[in-house]
């Protein structure tokens, strides 16, 4: 009776331990999905109006935007994964997804990212896939890409009358990177995560855009420039 009690307590304890020993995937799905919003509301373009922080009404057009040089990592045991060829166009009216297909499994707990193209890709613009100078990216004129785009009308407050808003940032100097912390992201399992761009981030914090007091409102170079690549390089992209 002993010999029946002892193997049946063995047996138990064998069953436990071989159910802590569950052996973790080589690799996981991973993809990243973008939401755009302004005003607290979706972003919707070509016919919605919104309200910019300065107050000013605002209508979108176009909104398109580079995300490169994507990393994963795991802070505590310097596990990380970095995209190969990592160059996604963005857009509100095409692509808002990544899809990093399978990468190695860890506990991931860092997401780093880019605004823009790097200086290496950004020095040619005989390349292909995002990259491609057919994107409506690429100055026509010269070396190198818009790292973000945004167009459409807004109200000028001082005269009352509608006016076009041009905001194509690029050059090397606006390259931006970024990091956020991930939660939730187990080594194995597939994940879906999702981040969200604020486009009311463009206009404020640190520099706010009033654009009804701006000498002109087609902003590519120079000061006015770098503002808004500073605006885009904290707050505007976060995970949710």
């Amino acid at each position: 009776m002993k010999n029946l009690v002892y193997t049946a307590l063995l047996s138990s304890i064998l069953m436990c331990s071989s159910c802590n020993d569950v052996e973790v995937p080589a690799t996981m799905a991973m993809d990243i999905s973008l939401e755009h919003k302004l005003d607290g509301q979706t972003l919707e373009l070509n016919g919605k109006s919104f309200t910019l922080p300065s107050g000013e009404d605002f209508t979108p057009k176009k909104f398109k935007y580079y995300i490169s040089n994507v990393v994963l990592t795991n802070t505590q045991t310097g596990e990380m994964y970095e995209e190969m060829d990592s160059y996604h166009l963005i857009s509100e009216d095409g692509n808002k997804s990544i899809d990093l297909g399978m990468i190695p499994s860890a506990n991931y707990n860092q997401l780093t990212f880019s605004i823009g193209v790097d200086e290496v890709a950004n020095g040619k613009t005989d390349q292909t896939g995002d990259l491609d100078p057919n994107s409506d990216m690429a100055w026509n004129w010269n070396t190198g890409y818009k790292f973000l785009v945004l167009e459409g009308e807004f109200t000028n407050k001082n005269t009352t009358e509608r006016q076009g808003l041009i905001l194509h940032i690029g050059t090397n100097p606006n390259f931006q990177t970024i990091t956020q912390p991930l939660t939730g992201v187990r080594a194995g399992k597939a994940i879906s995560l999702i981040l969200a761009a604020d486009l009311d981030e463009l206009f404020k914090d640190p520099n706010t855009l009033q654009l009804s007091d701006l000498e002109s409102t087609t902003i590519m170079f120079g000061e006015m420039a770098a503002k808004v690549a500073e605006n885009y390089s904290e707050g505007f992209i976060t995970v949710k």
